[in-house]
């Protein structure tokens, strides 16, 4: 069920990554993980074992001592780029423009001129079922159209890498399914790569073809597990023999890590 750890090319490569915050919270030791173009990757564990340390560093927005960080042959160190797009959990739209603007924004800032920008969002708006809400302010929608939105914005760009930071986990189960299903549908058809955070187990087998489960802190990769279902995950049953025991054995090594958190928190105090 285990799969190694090969090179990449032209995908994400992290090598002996470390991070410590100040004054010594050790989040990341020696993590060293591939990505392979076009793979979608999910990443889970307990809290504080640094998976979203590890998506922001991928990201750009986060720094680091040790390692080295390389996407598509470049170094990533601090240095942000619409080609690594994230998808947040909290929705970071802009309270004062309307829906199909904060797309427009974001295709604009790729460098696309305004026309080809609002074609684009319109077509992204319409593909999410919001054209009757597209001249609507954020406040004025719900949190799955929000959350929508922020999907759209992040989508209509075609980033290379899309990394994705438990981005469904406050919606409702409607809203959550239908989001799964339309980013699992764009990787399928677009080949991007994109490398998904949750807390979730049924949410990370569904979705990724490689679970990486990671330790309690300091953060280290315990195992990849390979996903054996097809890459068509729409027409797979959530309740699929395959997928619950896929299910049953992340979540068991999950578990353990789990109870070593809550242990050290008692011990250290954080």
């Amino acid at each position: 069920m285990t799969t190694t750890i090969s090179s990449a090319t032209g995908g994400l490569s992290v090598r002996n990554l470390h991070k410590t915050y100040p004054p010594d919270i050790v989040a990341l030791r020696d993590v060293s993980l591939e990505l392979r173009p076009g793979e979608f990757t999910a990443i889970i564990g307990p809290s504080g074992c640094g998976k979203t340390t590890l998506l922001k560093i991928a990201a750009g927005i986060e720094s680091y001592q040790r390692g080295e960080v390389v996407f598509a042959g470049e170094r990533v160190a601090g240095n942000t780029s619409w080609k690594r797009s994230v998808i947040y959990q909290d929705i970071r739209l802009f309270p004062w423009l309307t829906a199909q603007a904060n797309v427009v924004f974001a295709l604009e800032s790729k460098g696309l001129p305004k026309a080809e920008a609002r074609r684009l969002a319109a077509q992204w708006i319409e593909r999410q079922g919001l054209r009757a809400y597209a001249d609507a302010y954020p406040a004025e929608l719900s949190g799955g159209m929000r959350q929508k939105i922020g999907v759209c914005r992040v989508l209509a760009n075609e980033p290379e890498l899309i990394l994705c930071d438990e981005p469904f986990s406050a919606l409702d189960w409607t809203a959550r399914e239908s989001l799964q299903l339309e980013l699992l549908r764009y990787w399928y058809e677009q080949r991007k790569m994109v490398l998904f955070v949750t807390h979730n187990v049924e949410e990370a087998v569904y979705l990724a073809q490689r679970v990486v489960l990671m330790s309690a802190r300091p953060g280290v990769i315990k195992e990849i597990v390979d996903v054996p279902l097809p890459e068509e995950r729409w027409d797979v049953r959530r309740d699929s023999p395959q997928l619950l025991e896929v299910a049953r054995y992340v979540n068991n090594h999950i578990a353990d890590e789990v109870r070593k958190a809550q242990l050290a928190e008692q011990e250290v105090g954080y």
